[in-house]
């Protein structure tokens, strides 16, 4: 009987008429209690532990969709936070969103449409409205060239469109960049709330940012919760959000971005 209901199921899929599952129940009921709460940081709470895995996504075209519930790099956790919230549990929508989060052509999805940096990544989802920048007066602008990606696969010999990804990076090039230096950090805190997005600026000139992760309160003090590569999971900082910085001098400094619910 199962090898029977396992055929029939196999054929459905094939027929495109069985719908994909990636949500458990338990996530289900999560995504639940995270929108009751409007609090998107009790969702990103239920992968703690889960491994740290870079490089999951395609290296070069044809491109694959990644979807994975266990295992993330830093961008990926952010990008499936973010999508399952907002899918209110349905499956369907939660690939509607993640695809809309990492590619700028939702119906083209290629290795040159995918947002490598994530920086694009926001810029697309600020004119959607999904999320909003947290304007300071302590932040300052800059130009960054934006040309880590190109020169990288330059000479990898990828199935990859080095023009076109010199033509990403000189549209974003042409924008100043916005961030909080490092040094005042500590001026905006009383201006960040619980599952705000913080980006980690480079202090390399052709790339934008290093890390990123969610802000959360705890022991009256702002930590990050990310997806860590130095501790390869899922995790809580053990420094709070100015003793991190302090820890990393190759950061210049932060951005700061806010999820917009009422999409």
């Amino acid at each position: 009987m199962r090898f029977l209901i396992f055929i029939l199921f196999s054929l459905l899929v094939q027929h495109g008429i069985a719908q994909e599952k990636w949500i458990p129940l338990d996530l289900q009921s999560r995504i639940a209690l995270a929108q009751k709460s409007q609090n998107h940081v009790i969702l990103a709470e239920y992968f703690l532990g889960k491994p740290y895995v870079a490089n999951a996504l395609s290296a070069e075209n044809p491109e694959k969709l990644y979807l994975s519930l266990e295992d993330f790099d830093c961008v990926t956790f952010i990008e499936n936070v973010m999508s399952l919230y907002q899918s209110k549990g349905q499956d369907s929508l939660y690939k509607k969103n993640l695809i809309h989060w990492r590619y700028t052509q939702p119906k083209d999805i290629r290795f040159e449409t995918r947002n490598h940096y994530f920086s694009a990544a926001m810029e697309q989802l600020m004119k959607d409205k999904w999320i909003v920048p947290i304007p300071t007066h302590e932040g300052i602008q800059i130009k960054k060239s934006f040309t880590f990606l190109s020169q990288f696969y330059r000479n990898k010999n990828k199935n990859i469109s080095i023009i076109a990804l010199e033509q990403v990076e000189k549209n974003l090039a042409s924008a100043p960049f916005s961030y909080i230096p490092s040094a005042k950090v500590n001026m905006v805190l009383s201006n960040l709330k619980e599952g705000d997005i913080v980006t980690f600026v480079s202090k390399r000139n052709g790339l934008d940012v290093q890390h990123t992760g969610f802000l959360t309160f705890r022991k009256s003090n702002w930590y990050l919760l990310h997806a860590s590569q130095e501790l390869k999971k899922v995790c809580v900082s053990d420094k709070n959000l100015v003793e991190y910085m302090k820890s990393h001098p190759s950061f210049l400094g932060i951005q700061v971005f806010r999820p917009n619910f009422i999409k």
